[in-house]
């Protein structure tokens, strides 16, 4: 005994197919996310203190020209020493 045998029985499964993906597209989201509500981590004054530093170099500058201030990164603290084998 099939449960859709009829046209009907199958226009009815496939209203209610619709229905439940139209209630489920359209429903609120219960909880915003984390990125949206309280802290987000970011120490904005470091973040605004580090654009200013690099907001006045010029766009063809490599990072390997330095510059006032450069204390990090690859190469700052000088070429390694060869290693032995």
């Amino acid at each position: 005994m099939p449960l859709v045998s009829a046209p009907v029985g199958t226009l009815l499964v496939a209203g209610v197919a619709v229905a439940a993906l139209t209630v489920w597209l359209l429903r609120r989201p219960r909880h915003p996310g984390p990125r949206l509500v309280g802290h987000d981590g970011i120490d904005r004054d470091e973040l605004e203190a580090a654009e200013r530093e690099v907001r006045d170099l010029a766009a063809d500058q490599a990072p390997e020209s330095g510059f006032e201030g450069d204390d990090w990164g690859p190469g700052a603290a000088g070429p390694r020493p060869p290693v032995r084998l």
